[in-house]
Protein backbone atom coordinates (compact mmCIF):
# COMPACT_ATOMS: atom_id res chain seq x y z
CA UNK A 1 0.00 0.00 0.00
CA UNK A 2 1.22 3.45 -0.68
CA UNK A 3 1.75 6.31 1.67
CA UNK A 4 -1.24 7.64 -0.02
CA UNK A 5 -3.48 5.46 0.85
CA UNK A 6 -2.07 4.97 4.29
CA UNK A 7 -2.34 8.40 5.32
CA UNK A 8 -5.27 9.81 2.84
CA UNK A 9 -4.62 14.17 2.59
CA UNK A 10 -6.88 16.01 4.47
CA UNK A 11 -9.85 17.93 2.97
CA UNK A 12 -8.68 20.93 0.67
CA UNK A 13 -9.51 24.30 1.82
CA UNK A 14 -13.26 24.86 0.64
CA UNK A 15 -12.60 26.23 -3.27
CA UNK A 16 -14.49 29.75 -4.65
CA UNK A 17 -17.37 27.67 -5.93
CA UNK A 18 -18.54 26.37 -2.19
CA UNK A 19 -16.96 29.52 -0.16
CA UNK A 20 -19.31 31.52 1.34
CA UNK A 21 -19.00 34.93 1.89
CA UNK A 22 -19.94 36.98 4.40
CA UNK A 23 -22.25 39.08 2.17
CA UNK A 24 -23.56 36.16 0.72
CA UNK A 25 -24.23 34.37 4.11
CA UNK A 26 -27.88 33.53 5.15
CA UNK A 27 -29.06 36.78 7.38
CA UNK A 28 -32.29 37.76 9.35
CA UNK A 29 -32.11 41.14 10.58
CA UNK A 30 -29.06 41.27 9.16
CA UNK A 31 -27.91 38.56 11.37
CA UNK A 32 -26.06 35.48 10.64
CA UNK A 33 -29.08 32.55 10.57
CA UNK A 34 -28.19 29.56 7.90
CA UNK A 35 -31.54 28.32 7.97
CA UNK A 36 -31.49 24.61 6.71
CA UNK A 37 -27.54 24.01 7.75
CA UNK A 38 -25.91 23.20 11.18
CA UNK A 39 -22.89 25.45 11.93
CA UNK A 40 -20.49 23.37 14.15
CA UNK A 41 -17.55 24.38 15.81
CA UNK A 42 -14.58 22.29 16.83
CA UNK A 43 -11.44 23.85 18.68
CA UNK A 44 -8.52 22.24 16.12
CA UNK A 45 -8.07 22.00 12.15
CA UNK A 46 -7.33 18.06 12.62
CA UNK A 47 -11.25 17.62 14.45
CA UNK A 48 -12.19 19.96 11.08
CA UNK A 49 -10.65 17.73 8.74
CA UNK A 50 -11.71 14.94 10.07
CA UNK A 51 -15.50 15.91 10.36
CA UNK A 52 -15.31 16.53 6.99
CA UNK A 53 -13.93 13.30 6.04
CA UNK A 54 -16.02 11.42 8.50
CA UNK A 55 -19.22 13.74 6.60
CA UNK A 56 -18.61 13.12 3.22
CA UNK A 57 -18.19 9.42 3.89
CA UNK A 58 -21.14 9.43 5.65
CA UNK A 59 -23.36 11.15 2.35
CA UNK A 60 -22.88 14.38 2.66
CA UNK A 61 -21.49 15.95 -1.02
CA UNK A 62 -18.37 18.23 -0.62
CA UNK A 63 -20.65 21.12 -1.40
CA UNK A 64 -23.29 20.74 1.25
CA UNK A 65 -20.19 21.59 3.55
CA UNK A 66 -18.73 25.15 4.05
CA UNK A 67 -15.59 25.48 5.81
CA UNK A 68 -14.39 28.65 7.85
CA UNK A 69 -10.84 29.19 8.70
CA UNK A 70 -10.39 31.15 12.05
CA UNK A 71 -8.47 34.14 10.08
CA UNK A 72 -11.34 34.09 7.28
CA UNK A 73 -13.96 33.49 10.25
CA UNK A 74 -12.78 36.31 12.40
CA UNK A 75 -13.16 38.77 9.85
CA UNK A 76 -16.61 37.21 8.51
CA UNK A 77 -18.19 37.08 12.09
CA UNK A 78 -17.19 40.47 13.13
CA UNK A 79 -18.81 42.34 9.78
CA UNK A 80 -21.69 40.02 10.66
CA UNK A 81 -21.49 41.27 14.14
CA UNK A 82 -21.31 45.22 13.17
CA UNK A 83 -23.95 44.97 10.41
CA UNK A 84 -26.75 43.61 12.68
CA UNK A 85 -29.48 45.82 12.59
CA UNK A 86 -31.09 46.86 16.25
CA UNK A 87 -34.47 44.05 16.04
CA UNK A 88 -31.16 41.42 16.39
CA UNK A 89 -30.64 42.14 19.71
CA UNK A 90 -33.75 40.90 20.53
CA UNK A 91 -32.93 37.04 19.36
CA UNK A 92 -30.72 34.39 20.30
CA UNK A 93 -29.06 34.44 16.62
CA UNK A 94 -26.75 37.84 17.79
CA UNK A 95 -25.73 35.86 20.74
CA UNK A 96 -24.69 32.80 18.81
CA UNK A 97 -23.23 35.09 16.50
CA UNK A 98 -21.13 36.67 19.59
CA UNK A 99 -20.15 33.53 20.97
CA UNK A 100 -19.20 32.29 17.42
CA UNK A 101 -16.93 35.08 17.14
CA UNK A 102 -15.38 34.77 20.18
CA UNK A 103 -14.75 31.07 19.93
CA UNK A 104 -12.89 31.94 16.34
CA UNK A 105 -10.83 34.62 17.82
CA UNK A 106 -9.52 31.88 20.04
CA UNK A 107 -8.88 29.62 16.55
CA UNK A 108 -11.57 27.93 16.49
CA UNK A 109 -12.54 26.59 13.30
CA UNK A 110 -16.05 25.91 11.52
CA UNK A 111 -18.30 23.24 9.42
CA UNK A 112 -21.37 25.04 8.34
CA UNK A 113 -23.78 21.60 7.42
CA UNK A 114 -26.41 22.01 4.92
CA UNK A 115 -29.17 19.58 6.16
CA UNK A 116 -32.88 18.46 5.22
CA UNK A 117 -34.28 17.99 7.78
CA UNK A 118 -33.94 17.49 11.84
CA UNK A 119 -33.29 13.75 11.48
CA UNK A 120 -30.40 14.38 8.95
CA UNK A 121 -29.47 17.89 11.52
CA UNK A 122 -29.45 15.19 14.32
CA UNK A 123 -27.51 12.72 12.27
CA UNK A 124 -25.27 14.90 11.35
CA UNK A 125 -24.47 15.92 15.00
CA UNK A 126 -23.63 12.57 15.79
CA UNK A 127 -21.12 12.34 13.25
CA UNK A 128 -19.47 15.87 14.43
CA UNK A 129 -19.76 14.41 18.40
CA UNK A 130 -17.41 11.51 17.08
CA UNK A 131 -15.28 13.88 15.64
CA UNK A 132 -14.70 16.33 18.90
CA UNK A 133 -17.16 19.02 17.81
CA UNK A 134 -18.72 20.87 21.19
CA UNK A 135 -20.88 23.04 18.99
CA UNK A 136 -23.69 22.06 16.91
CA UNK A 137 -26.62 24.66 16.54
CA UNK A 138 -29.76 23.49 13.81
CA UNK A 139 -31.07 26.90 11.97
CA UNK A 140 -34.40 26.29 11.18
CA UNK A 141 -37.27 28.84 10.14
CA UNK A 142 -38.41 29.88 13.20
CA UNK A 143 -36.15 28.26 15.42
CA UNK A 144 -32.42 27.32 16.53
CA UNK A 145 -31.77 24.56 18.23
CA UNK A 146 -28.55 23.40 20.01
CA UNK A 147 -28.02 19.54 19.32
CA UNK A 148 -24.27 19.93 20.68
Amino acid sequence: MSQTENNPAPPAAIDADTDLEADSLPTSFGVFKPVGYVMMGLPTQGQADALQMALQGAGWPAPTLHRFAPLESVSELQALVDKAGPLSGFGYEITLLRRYLKLAQAGWRWLLVKVDDADHAAAACEVARGCGATLGVYYRSLTVEELI
